[in-house]
């Protein structure tokens, strides 16, 4: 039965990719009769029209800026330039440990807003599932729904100075992060295993930094943030955020501590034209016994660090539309109070490109 689940869930992922491949040609058979000099369905006139406009608002061009996947967990510094938007309908990865999966699809939908500002929605999908050991012999369970949503407001502060030598500067960026506690945390089925806990019940806030240097041929990142998880009342049956430790106490109060988040990559992209190229990811978190704002926390205190080697292409790579696809494997190197997880990883994101083309272009 959880086969078959997945493979519905995956037939609608490559059906969505499907239909947005298209997208362009059959923006180009509804665009207006007079369409100028554009070529590309936007809700301005056009793409010439629109560049006239906003040509105040254009980014500065990098003469060496491809267009890829990118790192998995690593935000870029770059935004999206006005005009411009990309979806990623599919980001999955499945935490594998002995006797429990979780498989994690964060859509994601990005807008330039000129500026150097960006906005990007998250919504995740996740599909929980639990066997033995975790339930008891003979008995399975799965569940499937929308975890907590998470909004984000990009600043890009500076754009890289030179894209050849090491020590020129960076483009760097703030994140203002909010998440809200979309995803069901309470009133949890004993016969569910837990599965049916899609969210932990609390707003969060950050701020995030964000490096982006290129070197050409080579791009590395560097993300570093904060995260206050604010307080929430829980029930019987919810597992903290370390996914190990579960309450048996109803109306229970729970103050998680801060989040520290921490990743970085290395990309070299072999080919420019088709954004070919390989990665190889960090990422961690680290939640401390002490929240920032509401003291101290009881909530388990816990820390991993994972390790990706990652692959990418870029297909089709038209200037108006390309889509970006990454897959990889995030392993363990490190975990305390959390379990350790192998992290299969696939990617695909649209870019719908407006007059200034794409992030760091």
């Amino acid at each position: 039965m959880l086969s078959s689940f997945r493979k519905h869930l995956f037939c609608v992922l490559a059906g969505i990719s499907f239909l947005l491949c298209i997208l362009p040609s059959a923006a180009l058979a509804i665009s207006p009769a007079n369409p100028g000099e554009g070529d590309f369905f936007l809700p301005f006139s056009d793409d010439a029209e629109m560049a006239k406009d906003f040509q105040a608002l254009a980014p500065p061009f990098l003469p060496w800026g491809p267009n890829t996947s990118g790192p998995f967990f690593t935000g870029t510094a770059e935004v999206e330039p006005i005009g411009s938007w990309y979806l990623e309908p599919v980001f999955v990865y499945d935490y594998l440990s002995p006797g429990s999966s979780s498989l994690y699809n964060p859509v994601r939908l990005s807008i330039g807003l000129g500026h150097n500002l960006e906005l990007d929605t998250f919504i995740p999908l996740i599909l929980n599932t639990v066997g033995p050991p975790v339930s008891p012999q003979g008995t399975s369970a799965s569940h499937f729904g929308a975890g907590n949503t998470h909004f984000e407001i990009k600043w890009e502060l500076t754009s890289d100075q030179n894209v050849y030598l090491p020590l020129a500067r960076p483009a760097i960026a703030l994140t203002f992060d909010f998440w809200v506690p979309s995803g069901q945390y309470q009133n949890l089925n004993p016969q569910d295993y837990g599965t049916d806990q899609l969210g932990n019940g609390t707003f969060n806030e950050s701020v995030f930094l964000l490096v982006r240097k290129h070197v050409k041929p080579f791009i590395f990142y560097l993300q570093l943030g904060d995260i206050v998880e604010n307080p929430s009342t829980v029930g019987v049956g919810y597992t903290f955020n370390n996914g190990l430790t579960s309450i048996n106490t109803p109306d229970f109060h729970m103050v998680d501590g801060n989040l520290l988040y921490f990743a970085g990559a290395f990309e070299h992209v072999v080919n420019t034209e088709w954004g070919t190229g390989y990665l190889l990811e960090f990422y961690g978190e680290s939640q401390s016994g002490q929240n920032l704002f509401f003291g101290r926390a009881n909530a388990p205190a816990w820390s991993f660090l994972w390790a990706a080697p990652e692959v990418e292409v870029t297909w089709p790579h038209g200037k108006e539309f390309s889509a970006t696809w990454g897959a990889g494997v995030a392993l363990p190197v490190y975990q305390s109070n959390y379990p350790s997880t192998v992290t299969a990883m696939g990617t695909v994101s649209f870019y719908f490109n407006g007059p200034f083309g794409y992030r760091g272009m």
